[in-house]
């Protein structure tokens, strides 16, 4: 019962039909093949294909060709003998009336793993209580191991003894028709339509029931010929007659005797002969006795209908084509299954037209067949057909052949056996064996397989190679290891492995000190490594595959851990006393930044009320004098006036410039993820009049989405664009062009940004008159002006604001100015806070 539900919990052998259940109850482990699970892969892929597939499939196995089928081979097996007593036998036993032939074969497929073609081939089979005689068509299919050997072979079998038969049928019934042909006596007639007299042999009056002596009139030979012919030969004869006919008279119909009715079927060919007014006056010529061939041809035609059904039903692709325009005249069902097609849309159509992804490539073979008049032969051949709407690449073993009449070929044969299934399995295995081997190849694990008690190296991959034996793949492959490295002979290595080979089990173990030795080099290692034993089919444990990890390091690392812990401990009471007596100065400068923090908020205070104050009078009272007393001034006295109202005006600017400066600091600002789209366009909408003003054209992308302080953004913004129309050339438009880009954090690691976040990168270009290359990073200083006071208002704090915004955000901003030119701003925020 356990063997049972281990069985059923077999992935690979689920489903499959009758086979399948029957490989899940059979009770492996009692063979030589042991239990499925520990199957290799190989193995267990092949099997679940075959067990999946439709197609009458067979796998040997093993070098005693072990044998697995299907439900479809089952059918072929009969109901007594073979089935189900061959699952799991050696092959020379379950075909022990056919090994002779079928031995040989696989034994090639085996040695030189190309696969084989053999079609309609005689090999008789023990079935059903005795030996019938049995046709079969049939591939071989090298399968390899996961060592990249040869372990199997996977057979595709279709038996054809009924089709081979009923062309053999066919073949016998066609001889018999042209032998009744050739022996058939022929009745003579001559007729004068003139006077109405009828002149026959024996043989006709036999025929017809009349004295071999009596005289015969045309009436009584109409007369003879049944009813249901009688008026179209009467009809066919008045046609004869006339002139424009041309004489010629070629009919077949059926007579009757009046003595006995028995019934013939005849053909009567002749001619009619006419004077020179035309008319006939003598008809002649001969009835042939086709009965025998009538009956012959019918036959023949209840044989082709046979033969077509048989096509028409067996398990290959079979196709006749016309060489004019390659017509499909006949296509049976496993073709039409194949392209996806149906027989109305198949049928009397050009092969072109139903399958025109497949011309370009079997145009070629075509013109070769009917150029070398020889069949054209393909295995496994790759050919692209459009299926359910869906274009793929099918594989087929095919034969096409040709159809010859009079020396010149006038049909195609295409018979055709699909292997997509096989092919795509084979080459999963062999893709799966070869990313396994470049896995292995590749890993920067070390690696190695040892077969043998001679421990003789089959692969080592290129960390082992280099990181261990320092050698190259051709000085130790098939070596002894401890021929390679003789000094291991007196370690512990050899007998673990030795003990693995006799025990089958794994050994694991963690920094092993390990050293190898040659011509006067040594060089020494601690490693962790992982012994496994590889067995073959039966069981035998054949070889040892290891894994080895260089872990020096960690090693002397953990030895110099421990020897530094010691030394730590005195370090950490010194370093104790240090760190508090920091902590101490480090309270006194907090208490200290507190006082200045309070300091400062003080000063802001007063620059927002009190320092404005007096400013506020000073601009209030300066404008009473300028409208009171302006015109009472002199022309100096106007200008000093115009200074101290320009004065008053610009050091109220600088207060709200440094009070501004100061709320960047503002630490309690919350961040908030806002679209800075909006927050653009709130400022064009604040800077409306300004734009309009300086007449400033603004070109810009898509901004993004970002976590911001949203005020202190639009004072970027703001200020941004404040100067860029600020510096505009004289007597030029400005024009400001605001592009977007999302940049990842390791391109700006060289302006103190995170590599680890994404920035959005802001660029601000205008056609002002820009600066020079030097002062790149000087005008986002408090204060630096580059241009005079009365050339261009302002404070210099502006870009410094900027600059202090961008960094409160974890982003920055550079400049990228020429002069003469234009300036260029690149702001880089955080898409996250």
């Amino acid at each position: 019962m356990n063997d049972k539900l281990n069985h059923e919990n077999i992935t690979f052998l689920e489903d499959g039909g009758q086979m399948g259940e029957l490989m899940r109850l059979y009770p492996w482990s009692d063979t030589a093949l042991g239990a499925p699970e520990k199957w290799p892969q190989s193995l267990k892929s092949t099997l679940s294909l075959v067990l999946n597939s439709h197609y009458p499939m067979l796998l040997y196995w093993g070098p005693n060709y072990y044998c697995f089928y299907n439900d479809a081979f089952r059918i072929s097996l009969g109901s007594k003998g073979k089935h189900p007593r061959i699952l799991g036998m050696k092959g020379e036993e379950a075909w022990s009336e056919m090994w002779s032939t079928l031995g040989p074969l696989l034994d090639g497929v085996i040695t030189d793993g190309k696969p084989t073609w053999r079609e309609n081939m005689f090999l008789p089979i023990n079935r059903n209580g005795t030996l019938e005689d049995a046709y079969w068509t049939f591939g071989y299919s090298a399968i390899k191991n996961e060592a990249n050997v040869i372990s199997g072979v996977l057979t595709i079998c279709t038996e054809t003894t009924a089709s081979v038969e009923a062309v053999k049928k066919l073949e016998k019934s066609e001889d018999d028709l042209k032998f009744a042909i050739d022996a058939t006596d022929l009745g003579t007639w001559d007729y004068d339509p003139l006077n109405d007299k009828l002149k026959t042999n024996d043989r006709i009056k036999g025929w017809f029931g009349l004295d071999a002596k009596e005289e015969i009139e045309l009436y009584q030979a109409t007369n003879a010929i049944i009813e249901e012919d009688r008026e179209r030969v009467n009809a066919t004869i008045l046609n004869v007659f006339d002139f424009n006919s041309g004489g010629k008279y070629d009919i077949t119909y059926t007579i009757r005797n009046k003595q006995n009715g028995q019934e013939r079927y005849v053909r009567a060919l002749g001619r009619a002969w006419f004077n020179e007014d035309k008319i006939a006056y003598r008809f002649n010529g001969t009835l042939q006795d086709i009965t025998d061939q009538q009956k012959s041809l019918e036959k023949l035609r209840v044989n082709e209908s046979r033969f077509r059904r048989l096509v028409k039903e067996i398990p290959v692709g079979i196709c006749i084509l016309s060489v004019d325009n390659y017509v499909i005249n006949v296509v049976n069902d496993m073709a039409l299954l194949i392209w996806q097609k149906t027989l109305e849309e198949s049928h009397n159509q050009p092969l072109f037209s139903v399958l025109t992804e497949i011309k370009e490539g079997i145009i070629p073979i075509f013109e070769a067949l009917i150029a070398t008049k020889k069949a054209q032969y393909g295995n496994e051949y790759p050919f692209v057909l459009e299926r359910n709407g869906i274009k793929e690449t099918g594989y087929f073993n095919f034969i096409f052949e040709p159809v010859l009449n009079q020396g010149e070929v006038s049909e195609i044969m295409l018979v055709a056996f699909e292997v997509t299934a096989a092919v795509k399995a084979r080459f999963e295995l062999e893709e799966s064996e070869r990313q396994f081997k470049n896995f292995v190849m590749q890993s920067p694990v070390s690696m190695g397989i040892l077969r043998g008690y001679e421990l003789k190296v089959e692969m080592a991959n290129d960390s082992l190679l280099k990181t261990f034996w320092r050698k190259k793949m051709h000085e130790v492959e098939g070596k002894g290891l401890l021929e390679l490295f003789p000094n291991l002979k007196d370690s512990k290595y050899p007998q673990v492995m030795h003990h693995i080979l006799d025990t089958g089990i794994p050994v694991s173990e963690k920094e092993s000190y390990v050293t190898f030795e040659e011509k006067g080099s040594r060089w020494e290692f601690y490693v962790d490594y992982d012994y496994v034993p590889l067995r073959d089919l039966d069981g035998t444990v054949s070889g040892i595959m290891f894994t080895t990890t260089d872990v020096t390091d960690r090693v002397e690392a953990r030895q110099k851990t421990e020897l530094f812990s010691k030394n730590l401990e005195n370090q950490v009471i010194q370093r104790t006393n240090q760190l508090k007596e920091a902590n101490d100065k480090l309270q006194l400068s907090i208490r200290s930044l507190e006082n200045r923090n309070k300091e400062l908020e003080a000063f802001a205070y007063v620059s927002s009320h009190d320092l404005q104050e007096p400013l506020r009078k000073i601009q209030m009272f300066a404008d009473r004098v300028a409208s009171r007393d302006l015109e009472n001034l002199s022309d100096k006295g106007v200008q000093d006036f115009n200074k101290i109202i320009s004065s008053a005006e610009r050091m109220r600017t600088l207060i709200e410039d440094l009070l501004a400066f100061s709320r960047t600091s503002n630490h309690e600002a919350k961040f908030e993820k806002v679209d800075l789209q909006v927050l653009f366009k709130d400022v064009i909408d604040t800077l409306s009049d300004k734009i309009k003003a300086t007449k400033t054209s603004l070109e810009y992308d898509a901004l993004v989405t970002a976590s911001v302080i949203p005020f202190q953004i639009r004072q970027i913004f703001q200020n941004i664009l404040e100067n860029a129309m600020k510096f505009a050339k004289e007597g030029v438009s400005p024009i400001i062009k605001i592009k977007t880009l999302q940049v990842s954090g390791e391109h700006l690691e060289h302006l103190n940004l995170l590599p680890e976040n994404t920035y959005t990168e802001i660029t601000f270009m205008d056609n002002g008159i820009g600066f020079a290359p030097q002062y790149g990073e000087q005008i986002f200083e408090l204060f630096q002006r580059l241009h005079g006071k009365l050339e261009y208002k302002g404070t210099g704090i502006g870009l410094a604001i900027v600059k202090k915004i961008a960094e409160n955000h974890h982003g920055t901003i550079i400049g990228i100015g020429k002069e003469g030119v234009g300036a260029e701003f690149k702001l880089y925020l955080p898409l996250s806070s």
